[in-house]
């Protein structure tokens, strides 16, 4: 009974702050729910074992645009081979001044470098050869496109994946200022 109750305890603990919540409490207790498979009160060492699994299995999802384009194989999970393939693919062609980092500008211009799968009717209206990827000249169209309607009305909303990289603040919106690092790139 004290294993039980101290394993429930320290899954409280150790969980209270992985998934935001309404509050702190409330998050503890949802997080306890979750774990506390079979229903009875207390988190014991299997429960324990089985949430970790899952907890690690919810942050390897691809939530990111550099996760979507390492997913190789569509099924929502960036596993390790994939990962030293993306790796491999960022050493080679992202880190355009090879000093072993993708800062923010070379991340932004990876457009340049590989396809970007079509996800927005934006994009779509791009994607000239209708294959489902916006290929370099295709995005950079776009985003001289985006560039002019921005400087004509003042700020565009951000409609996809190369886009958000221009986004530096993550307000969504694509202002002026944001802009003229699409104009310098588009070049």
């Amino acid at each position: 009974m004290y294993k039980k109750l101290f394993f429930g305890v320290f899954i409280i603990l150790f969980l209270g702050g992985a998934v935001p919540l309404v509050s702190a409490e409330s998050n503890r207790a949802a997080r306890f729910r979750h774990a506390d498979k079979n229903k009875d009160g207390a988190v014991d060492r299997k429960e324990m074992h089985m949430e970790k699994a899952w907890e690690h299995k919810q942050g390897a999802k691809v939530n990111t645009w550099w996760e979507r384009r390492a997913d190789t194989n569509n099924d929502g999970v960036v596993d390790s081979t994939e990962l030293s393939s993306w790796k491999q693919f960022e050493k080679e062609s992202l880190d355009l001044n090879n000093d072993g980092v993708v800062d923010a500008k070379e991340r932004r211009l990876c457009w340049k470098h590989a396809r970007s799968r079509v996800n927005t009717a934006l994009e779509q209206k791009y994607d000239k050869n209708g294959d489902g990827w916006l290929e370099p000249a295709e995005a950079k169209e776009m985003l001289k496109d985006r560039y002019t309607l921005i400087k004509t009305q003042g700020q565009a909303k951000v409609d996809s994946a190369v886009e958000e990289e221009y986004d530096t603040n993550n307000d969504g919106v694509i202002d002026a200022s944001e802009a003229e690092a699409m104009k310098e790139d588009s070049k």
